[in-house]
């Protein structure tokens, strides 16, 4: 009974995690808070108190009056309190663009705006990762590599023109013949140059190498036929990179 009771005190607790109030002529809003012992609240600043009202959601995180839409205290700059409606996990619409969270993203439209999961995002002309947009050359074509990445730090994607990480476009014009290395944080390669993210790979210190059939010692960079990332680690034939 007790273990029953101590669960139904976390559900109550989780469904009213934050909520905005009206008082002592002031908007606050309030959220409960683990790490700091419970109620916390902030003065929503500004706010007209005659017309402020709470938008509905999951996780109540959404205000608006007469004139502005608030991210719990805070104003989302140009967001439409007429049109403005929430979605889900942090994302938002109104007449003009898409929200992510309290910042709207960038090139975005309402038309036909869509949610990818918790992270990508598209509407009838790009793809976007959270509030950044990918200038994607087809929506359509836009797909995950691995389809069994989870994690937000190991997202590659293709429009069948570029390969992305996360929001990063590799820089490579070699799209046939790109190598990507799942689980390597964003490390790819194609016939001539390794990629990190969205620059090219640079070592930070040149390594000197022994060939071993010639016998010579030589200034080297990396080998690209040979480079491979192994659980996080860059090597090539002369052997792990720094």
């Amino acid at each position: 009974m007790k273990k029953i009771l101590i669960i139904l005190i976390l559900l109550n607790l989780s469904s009213c995690s934050s909520e905005y109030e009206k008082r002592e002529n002031k908007v606050y809003y309030r959220f409960w808070s683990f790490g700091q012992g419970g109620w916390n609240e902030k003065v929503v600043e500004n706010a007209d108190l005659k017309s402020f009202c709470q938008i509905n959601s999951e996780d109540n995180l959404y205000g608006k009056d007469k004139s502005n839409v608030y991210y719990e205290n805070v104003i989302i700059p140009g967001a439409d309190p007429n049109t403005f409606k929430h979605l889900k996990r942090g994302y938002a619409v109104d007449i003009n663009r898409a929200y992510y969270y309290n910042d709207s993203i960038a090139n975005s439209s309402p038309k036909e705006f869509e949610i990818i999961d918790g992270y990508f995002s598209k509407d009838w002309k790009n793809v976007f990762y959270t509030d950044k947009s990918l200038d994607v050359c087809s929506v359509n074509d836009f797909t995950f590599v691995y389809k069994d990445e989870k994690s937000f730090l190991e997202r590659w994607s293709t429009d069948g023109c570029y390969y992305y990480f996360n929001n990063y476009k590799v820089p490579s014009e070699d799209y046939k013949n790109i190598v990507l290395f799942k689980g390597s944080n964003g490390i790819s390669k194609d016939t001539e140059f390794v990629y990190y993210k969205d620059q090219k790979y640079i070592l930070p210190n040149e390594r000197m190498v022994l060939i071993k059939e010639k016998g010579i010692m030589v200034k080297d960079t990396i080998d690209i036929k040979t480079f491979t990332v192994e659980n996080y680690i860059c090597k090539d034939k002369f052997g792990r990179i720094n």
